[in-house]
C-alpha cells in the first residue's frame, strides 16, 4: 500500500509539474480574440529631456487577461496621431517581448494623448498624461569639485516639475595592501522629495566610513507625473512620465 500510495504521490507532482510548465509557456491570446478595452491591462512609460520636449522616448506595453504580454501589427496605437512602432524583442530561452515604441513625438496642448484600435476596427481612447516643463540645469548650483574637510552644498531653483532627487554615491575602497589599483564601489542610493527651488547639504561626518572614502557623488534632479488611463482597462494599468538633470560632484 505504502508503494501505491507513493506512486500516486509521484504522479500527482508531476502532474502538476506538466500542468505549470504548460501554463507558464502558453502563449498570449490572440490579438484577434481581444475585442474590448476591459480585455487589456496596458502600461505606458514615456521618458522626456526637461530641455528639449522633442527629446522623447515612449514605450507601450500590453497584457491580456491572464497577465501575458501581447502584441500585434493589427493591434495599433497612435500619440498624438503618430503611429507607434510594433516590435517584437527575442529574448533568452526562446522568450519574446511585444512592445510597441517610437521617439521625438511632440507635446500637443502641453499633453501627450494616446489611443488604440484593435483588431476587430474598434477605438478607444488608451491614456493622456501632462508633457514635463522645461528648466535649465544652470540653475544648479555646486562645486564641481569639492573638498573632503568640508560641508557640501548644492542649491537650485526654478526647476520646474522636479520633485524627486536621487542620491548616489561612489567610494573609494581602502585596503591594507600597497597597490597601483584602487578599487571603487557604488552604493545604493537615497531618495528625497524636493521642489522646485532648495538645497541640499551633505555633512562631511557623512562623507566616509571606515574602509571607505567618498569619491563621487552623483545627483539626479527627476520629475515624474502620473496621467489618466481609460478606467475600462484592466487593474494594474498605468501611465507616467519622467525626465531628469543628471548632475555629479568629484570629492578631493
Amino acid at each position: 500500500m505504502k508503494i501505491v500510495s507513493s506512486i500516486k504521490t509521484r504522479l500527482s507532482v508531476m502532474l502538476c509539474c506538466l500542468y505549470f510548465m504548460f501554463t507558464s509557456c502558453s502563449g498570449p491570446v490572440p490579438a484577434s480574440r481581444i475585442t474590448d478595452i476591459s480585455d487589456i491591462k496596458a502600461e505606458i512609460d514615456l521618458y522626456q529631456s526637461l530641455t528639449d520636449e522633442n527629446d522623447n522616448s515612449i514605450s507601450v506595453s500590453l497584457y491580456d487577461r491572464k497577465g501575458k504580454m501581447f502584441g500585434n501589427d493589427s493591434v495599433k496605437i497612435s500619440v498624438n496621431g503618430k503611429k507607434v512602432e510594433y516590435r517584437i524583442i527575442q529574448g533568452l530561452y526562446y522568450t519574446k517581448s511585444y512592445l510597441y515604441h517610437t521617439e521625438k513625438i511632440a507635446p500637443e496642448n502641453n499633453k501627450y494623448e494616446f489611443q488604440i484600435q484593435l483588431a476587430n476596427g474598434k477605438n478607444f481612447f488608451l491614456g493622456s498624461v501632462p508633457s514635463l516643463k522645461l528648466s535649465s540645469s544652470r540653475n544648479i548650483i555646486y562645486d564641481e569639485e569639492a573638498p573632503l574637510s568640508k560641508d557640501f552644498s548644492i542649491h537650485w531653483s526654478g526647476l520646474q516639475d522636479v520633485n524627486r532627487l536621487y542620491l548616489s554615491k561612489s567610494v573609494k575602497v581602502n585596503t591594507k595592501e600597497k597597490s597601483n589599483i584602487e578599487t571603487f564601489m557604488e552604493q545604493p542610493g537615497d531618495t528625497i522629495k524636493i521642489g522646485p527651488t532648495g538645497n541640499y547639504t551633505l555633512k562631511k561626518e557623512n562623507f566616509s566610513k571606515p574602509g571607505e572614502t567618498l569619491s563621487i557623488l552623483g545627483f539626479e534632479f527627476t520629475a515624474e507625473k502620473t496621467g489618466t488611463v481609460n478606467p475600462q482597462l484592466l487593474k494594474g494599468s498605468s501611465i507616467k512620465i519622467n525626465g531628469y538633470h543628471d548632475e555629479h560632484v568629484n570629492f578631493k
